[in-house]
């Protein structure tokens, strides 16, 4: 009789603070390697309140050289303002596209766009480096209403010309709450995993002054430098980090953690 591998994370209880309409994504990769996921999303994705930013910059395409994607949601509610203004996808023929991800090159590719530079590691400088000679360039940002300053301002230390746009914001999911949190994590918690430093942030605003008691003993596993920063700037200390921003480079971490502390 043939005895069926133990799955590496089967009996571990992993909570996922995805937004709603991603959480399905990750959570599917951990229960496919045993894992029991619970999903508390700690961020929400809304339009913006106002797109007349975003719908100018795309009516003038022509005078930007390159655009820079840096999550899925920037160019699905990109393409979605296109789609609005009956405008073809073909406008984004004439211009350089940078994505930050293989998550967000894989979106913008089901366009039928392929991107013309993504960086290997999701790090400001290196987006920044790797597109080139930016002196007289204009560059356009579409990203989120609370995103990191960072990028637009290595860009413009570079000599580009940055227009920063809300293709999307982040919000606080209303639902969300530390009475809900604490009692799922005390009913059996083993890792919670953060995606983006909104979600860091949330859960801790959620928590409050008792993140760090309900947190004690549990791993947290973060999807990469950025968000691990977020996390200790909120008093929280990542055990498990990505090396890579990806969602399947969050899982390995995950796996090698737990296969590290069973041997």
């Amino acid at each position: 009789m043939m005895l069926t591998a133990r799955k590496p994370l089967t009996g571990k209880r992993i909570l996922v603070t995805r937004a709603s309409e991603q959480a399905a994504g990750l959570s599917r990769k951990l229960q496919n390697l045993g894992a029991t996921t619970i999903e508390i999303p700690t961020i929400e994705i809304a339009p913006p309140s106002n797109t007349d930013n975003l719908d100018n910059s795309i009516r003038n395409l022509e005078g930007y050289d390159w655009i820079i994607f840096t999550s899925v949601h920037g160019v699905e509610l990109f393409l979605q303002r296109i789609n609005s203004l009956q405008t073809n996808v073909s406008v984004l023929d004439n211009v350089k596209i940078a994505t930050i991800g293989s998550a967000t090159s894989a979106a913008l590719e089901r366009a039928g766009r392929k991107p013309d530079y993504t960086p290997d590691e999701f790090l400001s400088e290196q987006i920044a480096a790797g597109l080139g000679n930016l002196r007289g360039k204009r560059i356009l940002l579409p990203r989120a209403n609370i995103a990191s300053k960072r990028l637009p301002i290595l860009l413009r230390e570079r000599g580009a010309t940055v227009d920063e746009v809300t293709a999307y914001r982040t919000v606080y999911p209303r639902e969300l709450n530390a009475e809900e949190l604490t009692k799922t994590i005390n009913a059996g918690i083993d890792i919670v995993t953060f995606t983006s430093p909104s979600t860091v942030n949330n859960f801790a605003q959620a928590l409050g002054d008792k993140r760090g008691k309900v947190l004690s003993n549990l791993k947290v596993a973060c999807i990469g430098p950025v968000t691990s920063e977020a996390a200790r700037k909120a008093g929280i200390n990542p055990i498990i980090v990505a090396k890579q921003h990806t969602i399947d480079a969050l899982v390995e971490a995950i796996v090698d953690e737990i296969r590290n502390h069973s041997k």
